[in-house]
């Protein structure tokens, strides 16, 4: 459906959550669809950004039958691929509304800009499952979710 890849800057923030959007509700002309995906788009490509080490993020939006997917893949030290590892596994312990009402709590203690609720989040709002794929210096997050 969509494969973009480029360099993580962000001021491309913004402008790829607002395509990855319009191109969803336009495909499904559903409006709902097209936020969801915003919303997802946005957090994933945010946290690659934020959590990168600046060589390159891929995007891609899929269709799969009843499903659709955003999966970000960047490269990033080990040591930040082994902190989103922990994240996922303390996310799965959890259903989707209690694991975003706690990183919103959470969050007060947190300074500006890393308030820790992205991946919660993505997972409650935008109604999806995550998963982690990891490879030397690389991670791939994917999040899939009813159309």
């Amino acid at each position: 459906m969509v494969h973009l890849r480029f360099k993580p800057l962000w001021l491309y923030v913004d402008a790829v959550r607002e395509f990855c959007s319009f191109f969803a509700r336009a495909t499904f002309d559903d409006r709902e669809v097209g936020q969801r995906v915003g919303l997802v788009v946005h957090e994933l490509v945010e946290n690659a950004i934020r959590y990168g080490n600046d060589a390159e993020l891929e995007l891609r939006v899929e269709h799969w039958e009843s499903e659709l997917g955003v999966v970000v893949a960047n490269t990033t030290t080990e040591e930040r691929a082994d902190e989103l590892g922990r994240i996922f596994r303390i996310l799965h312990e959890m259903d989707p509304e209690n694991a975003y009402v706690d990183a919103v709590k959470a969050s007060a203690s947190r300074p500006a800009g890393l308030s820790g609720i992205g991946l919660a989040r993505v997972r409650h709002e935008g109604r999806v499952s995550l998963e982690l794929a990891r490879e030397p210096g690389r991670v791939t997050v994917t999040a899939r979710g009813p159309l």
